[in-house]
């Protein structure tokens, strides 16, 4: 595989101190140094382009577009494409939701207008400002898997990977039937390609996505935005649950999570958290415990 970036002389400068230990005699025409590692060759060029070549080039190319907080280097993030996202994954409290959205190159300049980006760096004041105008103008799908559905589920047998595999699917099989097109599909990555193919086996004509990447949303406009919807849904649930337990459920699953879980059990009763919370969390046998 191989793939390429653009750098400034600043970048060129941390990537050769970076792989001073690494740097091979260069005998490439143009080249300022070679670098050989871990399967992979990098060469940087006069040109100020850097070629990864090799089995783990495009892990190579991720690091340094993370770094240097680069998109588009290969010119594709606002493609026309179906992207798919979840949130509340990693959450105690609160639903597991997933999105996918549908961008098309037109609607370029629109998203650029509203500063998009991965909703994991933007605040939730900030999405839910700009989410309403994403779902007025983007097509997308979907899905809420309520507390006690997620509950159910993993009773069953269900481990959260497969629950995600089988939302994404069901999201990119509703988009298509809306869109009537066949654009590529993104997936975040959150398992390897096989991995996911196999938890799909019983799910029927599921769509087979074209691209499996980590951190997708940082390099396309339609992964950033399905993020955005899906987390824009996930903080309004957990609004709603919050006015109707009348106490505040926290984000993630921190000490303040904890603390909270104590108080919630205090006041509604270990029963009701089925209602509110993902209870095969540690945190769950922590408390009962």
């Amino acid at each position: 595989m191989s793939y390429s970036l653009k750098a400034t002389d600043k970048q060129i400068e941390a990537m050769l101190d970076y792989y001073k230990n690494e740097a091979k005699n260069n005998t490439v025409p143009y080249a300022i140094a070679q670098i050989k590692k871990d399967r992979v060759t990098i060469t940087l060029y006069n040109s100020k382009k850097v070629l990864f070549q090799g089995k783990n080039a495009e892990h190579e190319l991720q690091f340094w577009e993370d770094t240097f907080n680069l998109k588009n280097t290969q010119g594709d993030y606002f493609m026309s494409s179906i992207g798919s996202d979840e949130s509340g994954v990693g959450d105690y409290f609160g639903p597991l939701t997933v999105c996918a959205a549908y961008v098309q190159e037109k609607d370029e300049l629109f998203l650029r207008d509203l500063k998009i980006d991965d909703s994991k760096r933007l605040s939730d004041a900030w999405i839910k400002t700009i989410a309403p105008k994403l779902i007025k103008r983007i097509p997308y799908s979907l899905l809420v898997l309520s507390n006690p559905d997620y509950n159910r589920q993993i009773d069953k047998g269900y481990n959260a990977h497969k629950l995600k595999a089988y939302l994404h699917a069901q999201c990119h099989q509703h988009l298509l039937k809306k869109i009537t097109k066949k654009p590529p599909i993104i997936v975040d990555q959150f398992c390897s390609e096989k991995l996911y193919i196999s938890y799909l086996k019983s799910f029927k004509n599921a769509p087979h996505p074209t691209i499996f990447k980590t951190k997708a949303e940082s390099h396309y406009a339609s992964v950033a935005v399905a993020s955005i919807i899906a987390r824009y849904s996930f903080i309004t649930q957990l609004d709603v649950l919050e006015k109707a337990y009348t106490m505040t459920l926290p984000k993630g699953a921190s000490k303040r999570v904890d603390e909270a879980v104590g108080d919630f059990i205090k006041k509604h009763g270990v029963q009701e958290l089925n209602q509110v919370a993902k209870l095969h969390f540690k945190t769950t046998y922590k408390h009962k415990a």
